[in-house]
């Protein structure tokens, strides 16, 4: 019965139940480029704070943040949210700028997460 042995997923509900994995990281968004941070887990949140002197954004995709599917962060704001994902994409202004994050995540392997295609995906 496929009920006994329950498969997990991004849609496995107790994983998201119960207290998230820490993960912690500090990045220099270099002027004009992009960075990519990349979780080994699928996340249940995370805080983005712009540490820098100069304005960044972010978003989910490459494409997202090179175009207009993005995020934008001033100097010193602060983004929370409830969002799985297993990666994120942080674009710097014109000046270089300082990004913190910290996501909890979930025990869910990022190799089972759906890509994220289409128009409207930052």
């Amino acid at each position: 019965m496929s009920l006994n042995y329950p498969s997990v997923g991004e849609g496995y509900a107790p994983a998201y139940q119960v207290s998230a994995l820490p993960f912690v990281t500090s990045s220099l968004v270099p002027a004009n480029s992009t960075v990519e941070v990349e979780f080994s887990n699928i996340t249940r949140f995370f805080t983005i704070k712009n540490a820098g002197e100069n304005s960044m954004s972010f978003g989910f995709t490459e494409n997202g943040v090179l175009g207009g599917n993005k995020f934008p962060l001033a100097k010193g704001e602060t983004y929370i949210g409830e969002i799985r994902t297993t990666r994120l994409w942080l674009s710097g202004s014109s000046q270089p700028t300082t990004c913190a994050i910290v996501a909890g995540l979930t025990n869910i392997p990022a190799r089972f997460a759906s890509p994220l295609t289409g128009s409207g995906v930052g």
